[in-house]
């Protein structure tokens, strides 16, 4: 039997899809976020995750029958682990992972944790072609810490007097007020989650957490407080509305007020953690600038003239005189007694010297080897 040749024909398609997904915040068509969590530092542990605008683009030279479409999300959670320098991501585990195909735009997750922690949330974007584009945000959850104080740490006025324990400042200029270390959040002490996370050579541009809140750059705080406000009262008056510290870092703040001797001035530093947690506390300063008053000095219940006194018989000494200052008060007072050689030389050594402390009345006894015609000095 004679074979008869068949021949038939087949075309075959072939589309080649090379282009990952875009979002439309890239393209400029739309001002939402490639990922979006309603918060991004927040207290509770259930979050809605939202992933709208997402497309698969034409390829070059290709018309729109060419794109493969969107076919899957999937979101990954990740933890940030804290380090001196920058913080790295752990990938190796997943504390959850959640895929969903191109019809859902929106998860809840759940980032329950016995303490606090700042997750990666990272958002794979798959088309059919197996064109895989990333974006990640980050997402601190912490509902226990709280800031606290440390006491080893000084909080003062350093524009005031180191003698008087930095309580009375004793001029007129700028009043100053330092509290370095003083506030923390001890968990943000022990583990720094905020220096910065390493980059990630496949996430770039407006899919990487560049600017706004946690981004891979860091935030400036201490030790976890990112922002300290001012405020102050004079005397009995309100308190001033508060002014933010604008040198974070610095922990310190100075201003320039009309103050005057025999004022009190109450200065309230009020730290705001990243979480929002606040605490506040106060220091008080008195402003004196004046020097204390002496009025005249008696000896023997005779004058003292330019600072010297003639005695005229080896006789026991008896010095009276009076020191007051209006705002502060007397703190402490030293006297020396010592001879003279004349009426104008000064002997080195002294006869005898004391100190007397919160008192304004004095009198002073002595019973010294002084003899007749002999010129003393008596120095307060």
């Amino acid at each position: 039997m004679p074979y008869t040749k068949t021949v038939s024909n087949r075309q075959i398609c072939y589309r080649f899809d090379t282009v990952p997904p875009e979002h439309c915040s890239v393209t400029g068509s739309c001002s939402s976020e490639p990922l979006h969590l309603d918060y991004r530092i927040s207290r509770d542990r259930i979050h809605t995750v939202r992933f709208t605008g997402w497309s698969d683009p034409v390829p070059s030279g290709g018309t729109s029958l060419t794109a493969s479409k969107i076919e899957s999300y999937e979101i990954r959670v990740n933890k940030v682990l804290p380090s001196s320098g920058i913080n790295t991501v752990d990938y190796t585990t997943n504390v959850l992972s959640m895929k969903v195909n191109q019809t859902t735009t929106e998860m809840t997750i759940n980032l329950t944790s016995d303490k606090p922690h700042l997750y990666c949330l990272t958002l794979e974007v798959k088309d059919v072609a197996d064109n895989i584009r990333q974006c990640r945000r980050f997402i601190l959850v912490d509902e226990t810490t709280f800031i606290e104080t440390d006491p080893r740490r000084p909080f003062r006025f350093t524009s005031a007097s180191s003698q008087t324990g930095f309580t009375w400042q004793i001029h007129h200029s700028d009043i100053c007020l330092s509290w370095k270390e003083y506030f923390l959040n001890k968990f943000y002490f022990d583990n720094a989650l905020f220096n910065g996370v390493e980059e990630d050579q496949l996430i770039t541009g407006a899919y990487e957490q560049i600017s706004g809140k946690l981004p891979i750059s860091g935030t400036p705080n201490v030790h976890g407080i990112v922002k300290y406000f001012v405020s102050w009262k004079w005397n009995d008056g309100p308190f001033s509305p508060e002014i933010e510290v604008y040198d974070l870092l610095n922990q310190t703040f100075c201003i320039r007020l009309p103050v005057k001797d025999g004022e009190t001035y109450i200065f309230s530093v009020r730290p705001v953690d990243i979480v929002g947690n606040t605490y506040n506390e106060s220091r008080t300063v008195f402003i004196d600038a004046s020097l204390p008053v002496f009025n005249e000095i008696l000896l023997n219940k005779r004058e003292v003239r330019n600072g010297t006194f003639l005695i005229k018989d080896s006789e026991p000494l008896d010095v009276h005189f009076e020191s007051y200052d209006n705002e502060s008060g007397i703190l402490a007072l030293k006297w020396v007694l010592g001879k003279l050689r004349a009426a104008n030389e000064y002997q080195e050594t002294e006869i005898t010297a004391g100190n007397f402390t919160m008192v304004t009345l004095y009198s002073i006894y002595f019973v010294t080897s002084i003899y007749n015609n002999e010129w003393v000095w008596f120095v307060v």
